[in-house]
C-alpha cells in the first residue's frame, strides 16, 4: 500500500510535465518516485480484485493440456507523463526472457495512473510475443513482498492468446531479484493450459 501511494505523489508532481519519455537521464529522484508510486498502484490495483477474466476452455483442438512454467528474463521500465491523455502517467515494462511455454519471448507491460487519485486507470497487463510470433496475454492478479527473500513479487493470470495460446488459461509468479526505477530482473513459476 505504501508503494501505490508513493506512486501517485510522483505522478502527481509529474503530471504537468510534457509528453516524454522519462529515462536514466532523469534525476535519481524523480525516478524513485515514480518506481514508489508504480508499486504502490500495482499493490492497489492487485488487491482490488477488478480485471481477472479468464478465457474459454477449448484451443488445439479441444486436446488442452497443462504443463509446468517456468521463466526468467530482465527488462527496462519507462515513465511517461500524459502517456494516457493529459494529467497521467504511463508505465511500460519492456523485456526479454526465455519460457517453457514460448522459448525465447519478448514482453510489454502498461498501465496507466491517474495523478489526481493515484489510483490505476484500466487494468494491468500484457502480452508476451514468441519468437514465432504467438502471443500470451496475461493479467495482473496480486503483488507484495516475498517474506522469504525480501523481494518483491508479481502473481499474472494469462487470458488467452493467439496461435496456439488461443484460450490459454493459467497462472504465474514472478519474483523480481532486481528491481531499480528503470530495470528489473526477475524468475518465474506457474503453469499453463492450452
Amino acid at each position: 500500500m505504501k508503494k501505490i501511494l508513493i506512486i501517485a505523489a510522483a505522478v502527481m508532481l509529474f503530471g504537468s510535465c510534457k509528453k516524454e519519455m522519462i529515462s536514466e537521464t532523469s534525476t535519481q529522484d524523480d525516478l524513485k518516485k515514480y518506481a514508489e508510486m508504480t508499486s504502490s498502484a500495482l499493490l492497489l490495483k492487485a488487491n482490488d480484485g477488478s480485471g481477472i477474466q479468464m478465457s474459454a476452455n477449448k484451443s488445439n483442438n479441444g486436446k488442452r493440456v497443462t504443463r509446468p512454467l517456468k521463466s526468467t528474463g530482465s527488462g527496462t521500465i519507462s515513465y511517461i507523463p500524459n502517456g494516457c491523455g493529459d494529467g497521467t502517467l504511463q508505465f511500460r515494462s519492456d523485456g526479454t526472457g526465455n519460457s517453457t511455454a514460448l522459448g525465447f519471448q519478448q514482453q510489454v507491460t502498461t498501465f496507466c495512473i491517474n495523478p489526481a487519485t493515484g489510483q490505476v486507470i484500466g487494468s494491468i497487463g500484457g502480452v508476451g510475443t514468441a519468437a514465432n510470433g504467438d502471443k500470451l496475454y496475461y493479467t495482473l492478479a496480486g503483488a507484495g513482498e516475498d517474506p522469504a527473500t525480501g523481494f518483491m513479487f508479481q502473481e499474472y493470470v494469462f487470458t488467452g492468446g493467439t496461435g496456439r495460446f488461443t484460450d490459454a488459461t493459467g497462472n504465474m509468479t514472478l519474483l523480481y531479484t532486481v528491481n531499480t526505477p528503470t530495470n528489473y530482473e526477475y524468475t518465474g513459476e506457474g503453469s499453463i493450459t492450452f
